[in-house]
Order: structure tokens, then sequence, then C-alpha cells
């Protein structure tokens, strides 16, 4: 019996130090993370009061799983030329994705899986799709691209390759589950206001938006 209970204080032992140990440590991670959003979030608000309201809009996004959003820019009229732009803090500094809008001043992306969708349509030829994922540096890996040309002959392309309309279809919903999209459109976006910017650091939960399903 004298076994029996000290085997179960030493676990209560090693349960209680556990416990101080995350009591020690997690408050200091937690202050770390929001001191790195702090930094990101100021170095967003001094993007945005360089930028002309007459043409621009934002949100903070999250693209990738941290706790740090990233900015996203829109031009306020979605013609078709006009993409958004998407920027990440890292290494003290910000850094434009490339590749990250699609046309139409919209954001097609993965939340929280650091992937975007490059979405157009190209006049006198047909829609093009890429997809990309990026990681917390800016750098890019093309995963697949997906090209249904309307002009001069209706065909499907699959990375260069042309595959089969089922094949096309079939691709696409594989890498649409793997990665789900979402959309977001300039008029889901915020008017950059003096106001919007000011309160972007202290209020930055109310400027974050997810987007519609693609």
């Amino acid at each position: 019996m004298e076994k029996i209970k000290t085997s179960k204080q030493r676990i209560l032992v090693a349960i209680l130090t556990l416990c101080m140990l995350f009591t020690l440590f997690a408050p200091a991670a937690n202050v770390n993370a929001a001191s790195k959003r702090t930094k990101a979030l100021t170095a967003y608000q001094k993007k945005l009061t360089r930028l002309d309201s007459r043409y621009n809009k934002f949100a903070l996004i999250y693209l990738d799983k941290d706790s740090i959003p990233e900015l996203l820019i829109t031009p306020k009229e979605t013609v078709h030329i006009a993409t958004s732009d998407v920027y990440v803090y890292t290494g003290g500094k910000l850094k434009k994705l490339k590749y990250a809008g699609s046309d139409f001043g919209r954001l097609v992306y993965s939340r929280k899986k650091s992937v975007v969708c490059n979405s157009g349509w190209i006049n006198g030829y047909g829609a093009v799709a890429t997809f990309y994922r990026f990681k917390k540096n800016g750098k890019k890996t093309k995963l697949k691209k997906f090209e249904e040309i309307a002009n001069p002959t209706a065909l499907f392309k699959i990375n260069g390759k042309k595959v089969s309309k089922q094949k096309y279809n079939a691709e696409m919903k594989k890498i649409e589950k793997k990665y789900p999209l979402k959309q977001i459109w300039s008029f889901d976006t915020f008017e950059l206001t003096t106001d919007n910017i000011n309160n972007l650091v202290k209020n930055y939960k109310s400027f974050i938006i997810t987007g519609k399903k693609f």
C-alpha cells in the first residue's frame, strides 16, 4: 500500500510541476506573439498612411496559421485588370506576395493554409487559375496551373499539358477540396479613412475578414 501511495504522489508531483512550467512559459509566449503582432500592425498602419484613399481600400486576413494577420489592399474600382495586393510582415519589414491577387481586385485564397489562387480571364484566350503556396518570408511554390481555353479551339490544360474536360474538372475539385477557397472583393473591405487607420493596431480584430465561398 505504501508503494502505491508513493507512486500516486510521484504522479501528482509531476502533474503539478508541468502546471507550474506551463504557467511560467505560456504567458511569456503569448506576450512575445502579441509583441510581434503589434509590430506587424504598426508597419501596416504606416503603409496605409502612404496610400491614396481615392483608389484603395484594405482589410486584414489570415493567410497562414500564426497569430499575425496579413494586410490586404484592394482597389476601389474593380475593373478587370485591377488586382489586390497582399503584404506579410517578415524580418521586421513588409513584403508583397507576388501573384497573390486576382483580376477584378479580388483575393482568392485558402484561409490559414498559405495558398492563393491567381485567377483571371484573358480576353481572346480563356480562363487561367494558378495555385501558389507561400512561406512566411514571401517565397512561393507553384502548385498547379489550370487553363480553360476558349479561343480559337476549346480545350483544357493542367500545367501546360492538354487533358480532357473530365480530368480537368476532377483535378480542380481535388485541389479545391484540399485547399477550400474563399474570395474577397473590394466591396467587402474597409475604407481608407483616418479613423480606420488609427484604430488598426488597437482594434485589429474588427478589420479581419474571411470572405465568401469561391
